[in-house]
């Protein structure tokens, strides 16, 4: 039997993207940032799924990565603690499959926006992408599968509030929405293989 999958996306166009290509009940927009990511959690927790995977647009940190460019976590560094995401190889390899530039590494959950000399200083310690909710999500999964991907809007070289800020923003949410196709045939293609909990290791 398949996955039975649910979808948190932070922001509204994130949800709307994933919504035209998963379903309307497959996505629950959870709100940007932790204190909004905190109250959902516990809403989510009681929700019936098998897999849940946090999907939204996030900030590029690696040296490698580009706007578009996809990044699944093999593990969420928040505050304090990082939780490993043992489904990571398996949904980077269905995503590159569907022609993706896909990264995997880890993604690190901040308190707020990452901007200038902060990325060259996250890069540093090995983070691809940069979030706002993942980490604080991550609890909601319980001893069920979970996974985390973003679709990456801005970098050093693209920053936030540019003039070409509009165009990057529909190119990565295009993205975002074709990634959805790929969650859910990645959920029905292997379900023993996906439902593995996250594992907090520090």
């Amino acid at each position: 039997m398949a996955a039975r999958l649910l979808v948190c996306a932070p922001l509204g166009l994130e949800a709307r993207a994933l919504r035209a290509a998963l379903g309307h009940n497959s996505v629950r927009r959870t709100g940007f940032g932790p204190r909004r990511s905190a109250r959902s959690a516990t809403t989510v927790a009681a929700a019936d799924f098998d897999l849940l995977v946090v999907a939204g647009l996030g900030g590029g940190v690696g040296e490698d990565v580009r706007s578009g460019d996809v990044v699944v976590a093999d593990e969420i560094r928040g505050a304090g603690s990082t939780v490993r995401c043992p489904a990571a190889p398996t949904l980077a390899a269905e995503l590159r499959r569907a022609g993706f530039p896909v990264h995997l590494g880890p993604v690190l959950t901040t308190r707020h926006v990452v901007r200038g000399a902060q990325r060259a200083e996250l890069a540093a310690t090995g983070a691809l992408a940069v979030d706002m909710e993942s980490a604080v999500l991550a609890r909601a999964a319980g001893s069920r599968g979970f996974a985390v991907v973003r679709v990456v809007l801005d970098t050093a070289e693209h920053p936030l509030l540019r003039p070409g800020t509009p165009r990057q923003a529909l190119t990565a949410l295009a993205r975002l929405h074709a990634v959805g196709s790929c969650l859910s045939r990645w959920s029905r293609a292997a379900p023993p293989q996906n439902r593995h909990a996250p594992e907090e290791v520090s």
